[in-house]
């Protein structure tokens, strides 16, 4: 496998719909004073990002990314559905600020409100190693995937990867961690191949998991209310 060149300026992006079928408006809702697209903007530019993206196609999300001082893409329909891929919402902002494929992509959700500038930070640290093309925050798996069931078309069910491992001893599985969505870069050159925001070879960057909630309901936004406050945040 050959070494990916070294990463270059890196731009950050926040996709953030207007639409939620979970929770309406979402993206402008708050946690400790500020919105979830507030906290994104400012945690990207705590880890010295100069320049970050609000990609939207909603007014008032928008407006609220131009108080923050960020670069607003207005996105199209067919990219502001349910079902549209995050990493079309990138390469369209890429295309349209005409970013050169040697920039590092840094996708910040909205929906994960609790990570900070250190978090990027680290994240931007590891990835300018050189030796990925994706780096990415993770947590640790809550239920280990291995000891978990597929379900086929006719109702059947088969292991992951082997029956043994649903009786194996905790301990003796390897660690397995999950994507908290809270951090990605990727060079946008690699992104654009691939059209993927994951890139293989990828680099994990740990948060904990206080800090790795999802915000995608209202009983979410609650649970992430209540961690800011328990984290100091008011």
């Amino acid at each position: 496998m050959s070494v990916p060149a070294p990463p270059g300026r890196a731009v950050a992006v926040v996709p953030a719909r207007a639409g939620s079928r979970g929770l309406p408006g979402k993206n402008l809702m708050t946690v400790g004073n500020a919105s979830l697209v507030a906290r994104a903007v400012r945690s990207a530019r705590g880890a010295g990002i100069e320049q970050v993206v609000v990609s939207t196609d909603g007014t008032d999300i928008a407006e609220e990314a131009e108080r923050l001082g960020a670069t607003v893409v207005l996105r199209p329909a067919e990219l502001s559905t349910g079902s549209s891929r995050t990493v079309s919402a990138l390469l369209h902002a890429a295309r349209t600020l005409d970013l050169p494929d040697d920039t590092t992509v840094v996708l910040l959700q909205p929906t994960s409100p609790l990570r900070t500038a250190d978090d990027v930070r680290a994240v931007l640290e590891r990835h300018a190693r050189g030796d990925v093309r994706t780096t990415l925050t993770v947590t640790t798996a809550d239920h280990h995937p291995w000891k978990q069931l597929l379900v086929g078309p006719d109702g059947s069910v088969r292991p992951v990867r082997t029956w043994p491992d649903l009786e194996a001893p905790r301990q003796e599985l390897p660690e397995a961690l999950r994507i908290n969505g809270a951090v990605y870069a990727t060079a946008l050159g690699a992104m654009r191949a691939a059209d993927s925001v994951i890139v293989p070879e990828v680099a994990a960057v740990p948060m904990p998991v206080e800090r790795s909630a999802d915000v995608d309901t209202v009983a979410d936004l609650e649970r992430v209310r209540r961690a800011a406050r328990e984290l100091g945040e008011d």
